[in-house]
Formats: structure tokens, sequence, C-alpha cells
């Protein structure tokens, strides 16, 4: 098995204190909706615009996240073998109009004492933050040590031709301090490299990092 704890987002990062460092990424999972709450309630006009995925709207993508963060996975899983109709039928009544509301409420009931959140659920968030900040322009402030958790745990799971990448490269945040993969450094931004390891989009293109380090084409 790869030795993935080689390639800790953060591992290059100066140690200091990590007394705050958790599991539980509720804190940070529901300043991300509130700010995609804000966005859906300030600009109603998005919800009817593709994504980075063209045949999905924002709406769409929006309900989709909310079925994932409010279902079990055996609800999931029900719903797409066909056992049950909908994974969160109270998700699908949702009208457009109602979206930003329930984000929110999602968002607060995320920040409550006892809510846990995983790195998975974080990462739902997460993509669908950048990939509106791609699509659309919407304006969510992304932590970048929350960006390299999420990279991590995509990069464990990702699937060829994607893994081919991250096996043959080293995919570095050069505004995240995190990288990801091995081999020769491939220098880009954290957000193409979350949304490329999450299938939005294709290899990072290639950009100059701080230490202004070249690096070789990305593979084809």
């Amino acid at each position: 098995m790869t030795d993935w704890a080689r390639f800790l987002p953060l591992s290059n990062r100066d140690r200091g204190d990590e007394s705050s460092v958790s599991r539980n990424w509720s804190r940070a999972t529901s300043g991300m909706l509130l700010g995609l709450a804000a966005v859906l309630d300030a600009r109603p006009e998005v919800l009817a615009q593709p994504t980075l995925r063209p045949e999905v709207s924002v709406a769409a993508a929006t309900r989709e996240l909310l079925v994932q963060l409010r279902s079990t996975r055996w609800q999931r899983a029900a719903a797409r073998l066909g056992t049950v109709e909908s994974a969160n039928p109270d998700v699908e009544v949702l009208t457009d109009t109602e979206l930003a509301d329930a984000v929110q409420a999602e968002a607060l009931a995320r920040s409550a004492a006892r809510a846990r959140t995983s790195v998975r659920e974080l990462g739902a968030v997460l993509v669908l933050a950048l990939d509106l900040r791609a699509s659309v322009g919407a304006a969510i402030e992304v932590d970048p040590f929350v960006s390299g958790a999420v990279a991590l745990d995509l990069a464990v799971r990702v699937r060829n031709p994607r893994r081919a990448v991250v096996t043959a490269r080293t995919l570095v945040a050069v505004d995240g301090e995190w990288q990801v993969g091995r081999g020769p450094a491939l220098p880009a931004t954290a957000a193409s490299i979350v949304l490329f390891l999450a299938g939005r989009g294709g290899v990072p293109a290639t950009v100059e990092d701080t230490d202004e380090t070249s690096a070789a084409p990305a593979p084809d």
C-alpha cells in the first residue's frame, strides 16, 4: 500500500501550536456554508446558472450537497439502488427560493456544540464553494488549511486517470503551503488542485510558485 503519510498536505509547514487540530471539521464547514448561503441570498439569479458540470445547475448542485450532508450513507445507498425514491425527500421538495435558508440552517446545525463533521463532508462543501467561485464568481473564503486537508482526503481516494497524475507528479499549492503526490513538482493554485482531484477540472495549469521553482509540463 502506498505510504500516503509522506504526502500529508501540511507536512512541509513549520511546526507550531497544533492544539486546535481536530478531526471535527464542523466550524470550517459551517463557515463555508454561511458563505454559500450569503451568495445564494444576495444573488438568487445564479441558481439557474450552470456549475463546472454544465448539465448541473447551481440549484441542483446545492440540493445535491444538502442531501449528502443530511442523509446517512445507508439512505444514499438505498436511493441509488432504487429501494427508496429519495435519500432525503425533504431536500428534494425545496424550491429554489428556499435553498439559501436551507443552507444557512445547515450551517447553524453544523456549528452546534456536539455536531461532528467528517473531512469528506467538509470536502463536499469545499468543492461546491470552489466550483461556484470558478463558475459564477462567488466570493466564498477558503482557509488554506482546509483546502490542504480536503486535497489529501481526495488524493487517497482518487481513481484513474487522476490517480496516475498524483502518483507521477507532486501537486504543489503555491497559495496554500501544502502538496500532495510524488514526483516532479507541478505548482498550481490550491483551488485548481482540489477541483482536479474532485473531478471538476483538468490537470491544474502550472503557475510560478513563491520560490519561482520551475516545473516540467503537466502530463496529457
